[in-house]
């Protein structure tokens, strides 16, 4: 497709993570854009000051000047500008296309999917690519701390795209590298079947290789290696925590400062490697980066320099404060393997008592993977359940936060308190804390905000000022 750079181009729910950053590089681009969402935020703020028109209803005649709609899976069907796009005959896509209009202005177009670490693992590819003639465009779930931003046009060839799996729209994207971190049984809503998710992510590798491209694989999860034996392993490039692969990672040990490892590149290579981020899950994020690094021709000693300073992104294991030897960290965990791995990555490197507070995240999730759930926080020394972030979702009998903490509390491996309103979460919690104590807010809803909440009043109880 083409789009005239005269031609207005409108985002509906332009606040949102994935929209925004389309939105800006379109604008750095040279591209005229307009949106519209139904409150100020971060993003939407950054959008104004690089040129966009940013309206806070969602009201048709917001689309006077549009030629172009884009819209995101988040969008109801009944919405008002919506339905005046199709009345006016405009061109109307999905986020995904729109997505994949930018990626084939390019080279190298990176797309990396998979049930957990997309963000982290794009992220790593970014940092890795930042020199002077590599310099990528890339689009990302979460603003990455070093540079406060999710999305940045660069000069070089690379495109790297964070793939979102959750609707199946991955499939659009135009990609020739494709990394792939797991599968796992995860929006179900959309999928229905477990076959139909093997079936898209087949469809995904497919699409890679038949551009004359070659993919990146966990060889540590199974699923994704049965779906490999139908692909040629001479177009794959293999990363694992255990056993022979193109990359893999030995002698693993876990710190307050963070996660290091002695690295090997095709069973030869020993280096070490020391990151700032927490857990074996980022070590194996960190695997998928190097071997697009390595199999694209940088040089190693620079891929682990700019991967040592690498400080992570916004909500994944994000710290927000250190008071009184109390740290307090913000997690975007909704999925019980993510909480799980995220608490047992915590509980290796630090020595204080690991508290989680979980918000859980849409009815249908929480009622799917109920049990899997009961079991996901056994490395936490205590949890405070608080109730479900519905998200778009309506509410479903028997299901709730309350039953969840009630459920975990009969299998007696974690302290369980259950607290129903988020906002007195804080009150609750101040006076069991310790020096020592790490505390995890977790979950894809609103809970950040306590985290937040949290770190103010421990600074004024210990009366730090700034």
């Amino acid at each position: 497709m083409e789009i005239s750079k005269k031609d207005v181009i409108h985002f509906i729910g332009i606040g949102g993570v994935g929209m925004s950053a389309i939105a800006r590089i379109l604008l750095k681009l040279g591209y005229k854009v307009s949106g519209s969402d139904l409150r100020e935020s971060v993003n939407t703020i950054r959008l104004k000051d690089l040129g966009a028109k940013i309206f806070y209803k969602q009201i048709p005649s917001n689309l006077r000047s549009a030629a172009v709609v884009v819209v995101s899976t988040a969008i109801r069907a009944d919405n008002l500008e919506l339905q005046e796009a199709y009345n006016l005959n405009l061109k109307v896509f999905r986020r995904a296309e729109m997505l994949d209009f930018l990626m084939r202005k390019y080279e190298k177009r990176i797309a990396v999917t998979g049930t957990h670490g997309k963000t982290t693992t794009s992220s790593m590819l970014a940092c890795i690519f930042s020199g002077e003639k590599t310099a990528p465009t890339y689009l990302v779930g979460s603003d990455l701390n070093d540079y406060k931003s999710n999305a940045e046009l660069g000069d070089g060839p690379y495109f790297i795209a964070e793939a979102d799996e959750s609707d199946g729209s991955f499939l659009m994207l135009d990609s020739n590298i494709g990394v792939i971190t797991n599968m796992e049984k995860e929006h179900m809503n959309y999928y229905k079947t477990e076959e139909n998710l093997k079936v898209h992510f087949r469809k995904f590798m497919a699409k890679v290789l038949a551009n004359k491209g070659y993919l990146v694989i966990n060889k540590d999860d199974s699923r994704l290696m049965a779906l490999a034996r139908d692909f040629d392993h001479q177009k794959i490039l293999f990363y694992a925590l255990e056993g022979e692969a193109f990359v893999s990672a030995q002698d693993i040990e876990a710190g307050e400062d963070g996660i290091s490892y002695n690295l090997k590149i095709e069973g030869r290579e020993d280096i070490k490697v020391n990151l700032k981020v927490y857990g074996n899950h980022n070590v194996s994020n960190s695997l998928a980066a190097i071997a697009v690094g390595v199999r694209e021709g940088l040089d190693v000693e620079k891929i682990i320099s700019r991967l040592e300073k690498f400080s992570g992104t916004k909500r994944r294991m994000q710290l927000i404060g250190d008071v009184n030897k109390i740290k307090i960290f913000d997690d975007y965990a909704h999925h019980p393997t993510e909480i799980s791995t995220t608490l047992k990555g915590l509980k290796k490197s630090f020595k204080g008592r690991v508290i989680c507070v979980f918000q859980p995240h849409r009815y249908t999730r929480t009622q799917n993977l109920f049990a899997k759930f009961v079991t996901a926080f056994e490395h936490a020394d205590k949890l405070i359940l608080t109730e479900i972030y519905a998200a778009d979702e309506d509410r479903i009998a028997k299901v709730s936060g309350k039953l969840l903490s009630e459920e975990i509390e009969k299998q007696g491996r974690t302290m369980v308190e259950f607290v129903e309103q988020k906002g007195e979460i804080s009150s609750r919690l101040m006076p069991q804390l310790r020096s020592g104590d790490i505390v995890i807010f977790m979950g894809a809803g609103d809970i950040y905000t306590v985290a937040k909440d949290l770190f103010l009043l421990l600074k004024k109880k210990f009366k730090i000022s700034s």
